[in-house]
């Protein structure tokens, strides 16, 4: 109660209190609207206000009782009220006919309240009205019973526990010549790997061999996976990280691994040059959002992208390289999908060179020896979406990392 009065103070800039059930209230020109929803807050009920409630007020009370602080503040305004259970109706006195037959307040338990509304401000008549809290997450109606028994049989349908899906993620980097071991060849067509494939691709890159999707069940995996521990214990493959991420169908789950480059810009107006500085992300970032249907197939919406920076020693900036992957499949529960392709080609420059020797005028340069290495890594993420049926706690909403272990690290 405390938390909630200071934040109230704060946004109406009012003093506000309230003690054993007595308002002390000092405003100066305020909004009618704010002032009764301060009123309402600090007597835990909801408000409901139609159009003729508006203009300001000023008024000075102390200790007063909820129910005399309201009927002050609607006589000033020529204002009526009417309470119902735990919602108060203001209005002028014709407009609260409209509202002479129900007004309830109904608690949402999975449902976003403000998400649904759209869709259930459909159902009703002009003669109804819905609005929502966004504090208790409940919908707030006014108006025919024939509405709310309309309103609350398809919310019976709406709020209910939905599915989670797990995605488990394993990022992994691979030599280019040691990934063809694996038993797949990224191209443009979709993979065979699986007979059930349902799916589209979009692979964006300057490289005409640039990405694919793999997709297939446990037993073309249990292969995949002995071939990839092979190379693992060869020192050809590694692991960047193992991420597990949850989040509900339709919501867009996101992982980012990396590092925000600053990229300097500069701009030249009036012969005055300007610089600025932007934060980039480079690393890889992968977005899930997963569709599951009635008979439990995920639709797997999947967009990767694998960002390198390169330092360009002349400009003393960074250049950002990307590459992007974009897919859409239909799995089932513990099927894996592969994203590979990402291609980063690394070129390292060393120079060896005898002591002394070398530093000879002219003569040195045949006692140095310079050579130029040009690596090609794919990076290939294996995806395994999981089912679980929410548990009767209110559904997550916002995309829950659980954990993240970064392997290599120097």
């Amino acid at each position: 109660m405390i938390k909630l009065l200071a934040l109230l103070a704060v946004l109406l800039c009012l003093p506000v209190t309230a003690l054993a059930g007595s308002i002390t209230l000092n405003v100066r020109d305020g909004q009618v609207r704010d002032v009764l929803g301060s009123i309402a807050a600090l007597s835990n009920k909801s408000i409901v206000a139609d159009s003729s409630v508006q203009g300001t007020i000023t008024l000075d009370l102390k200790d007063v009782p909820f129910d005399t602080a309201l009927r002050i503040v609607t006589a000033a305004k020529g204002l009526s009220y009417r309470l119902t259970g735990d919602v108060i109706l203001v209005g002028s006195a014709a407009g609260l006919e409209k509202f002479n037959d129900t007004a309830s307040v109904i608690k949402l338990n999975y449902a976003r309240a403000e998400e649904i509304k759209p869709a259930l401000d459909a159902l009703i008549t002009t003669s109804s009205k819905i609005s929502t809290d966004s504090v208790t997450n409940s919908i707030i109606f006014t108006g025919t019973p024939t509405d709310e028994a309309r309103l609350r049989s398809v919310l019976a349908s709406l709020d209910v526990a939905t599915w989670q899906v797990t995605l488990e993620a394993k990022i992994i980097a691979v030599n280019r010549e040691d990934s063809k071991n694996l038993g797949i060849s990224w191209n443009w067509d979709k993979i065979p790997q699986n007979s059930n494939y349902d799916g589209d691709d979009d692979i964006d890159s300057d490289d005409e061999n640039f990405g694919g999707v793999a997709h297939f069940g446990a037993e073309y995996e249990f292969r995949f996976n002995a071939t990839l521990n092979a190379l693992f214990a060869s020192g050809k493959a590694k692991i960047l990280a193992t991420p597990r991420i949850i989040t509900i169908p339709g919501r867009e789950a996101s992982i980012f691994i990396g590092d925000h480059i600053p990229v300097v810009t500069e701009k030249i107006s009036n012969a005055v040059t300007t610089s600025s500085t932007d934060y980039v992300d480079a690393g890889i970032k992968l977005q899930y959002t997963p569709i599951v249907s009635s008979d439990g197939m995920i639709t797997s919406i999947v967009h990767t992208e694998v960002s390198t920076p390169t330092l360009i020693s002349e400009m003393k900036n960074y250049k950002i390289t990307s590459r992007t992957a974009d897919t859409t499949v239909r799995m089932r529960d513990g099927e894996t999908l592969i994203i590979g392709g990402l291609i980063n080609e690394e070129e390292q420059k060393r120079l060896q060179k005898v002591p002394f020797l070398s530093n000879i005028p002219l003569l040195g340069e045949l006692f140095k020896n310079r050579t130029t290495t040009k690596t090609k890594t794919e990076v290939m993420m294996i995806l395994t979406p999981h089912l679980t049926q929410a548990g009767e706690s209110p559904a997550i909403y916002n995309t829950k990392l659980l954990e993240e272990s970064v392997y290599g690290a120097e």
